[in-house]
């Protein structure tokens, strides 16, 4: 094989491999969105949100048959909480999905307020001595994001429709 091709060959499977690459990475990048994330929309019902993800979603212990979790296999720090058969908030509770303003847990407060301005308003959290909310409202008034905080880190974050992100305790 003379040196010509073989630099063609390599070229093309390096392109085919950088490809294939960020395939899977952007298949699995989700970003959290106030009304959902990735392929998914805040309101879909149980049955929509498993055929959406193309796969049988596994229940949370606890919760009740109005108010329960349910979590998909291939993204281990997101759950979906379901009120009344729909779907009506994400929780996020580990580092590698960021909100549409670019924020994840382990940020600092600084970084989330600097990236929501004065959309985002700070409470004191309930259990949580140093710890915050802090929560931003979409115009519309339905949906928001809400982000707990300690020694000035997030923790935890959850977004959808704007009553369900004001629960602190999940269902309960």
């Amino acid at each position: 094989m003379n040196l010509k091709r073989t630099s063609l060959l390599l070229r093309r499977s390096l392109l085919l491999g950088l490809l294939l690459a960020g395939t899977s990475l952007a298949d699995d990048a989700w970003v959290i969105r106030e009304e959902g994330v990735g392929p998914v929309k805040i309101g879909m019902t149980l049955a929509q949100l498993s055929a959406t993800l193309h796969q049988k979603l596994s229940e949370e212990e606890g919760g009740s048959e109005n108010c329960f979790y349910v979590n998909a296999r291939d993204h281990d720090q997101v759950s979906f909480m379901i009120i009344n058969g729909r779907l009506a908030r994400i929780d996020v509770d580990a580092p590698g999905v960021a909100t549409s303003a670019g924020i994840q847990v382990g940020d600092s407060e600084a970084r989330a307020r600097n990236a929501y301005g004065n959309r985002m308003k700070v409470t004191a959290h309930f259990y949580i001595d140093d710890g915050h909310y802090l929560t931003a409202q979409l115009a519309d008034g339905r949906y928001g994001v809400r982000f707990e905080t300690a020694s000035g880190k997030i923790v935890r974050y959850y977004a959808g429709k704007y009553d369900a992100i004001q629960y602190v305790e999940g269902c309960e």
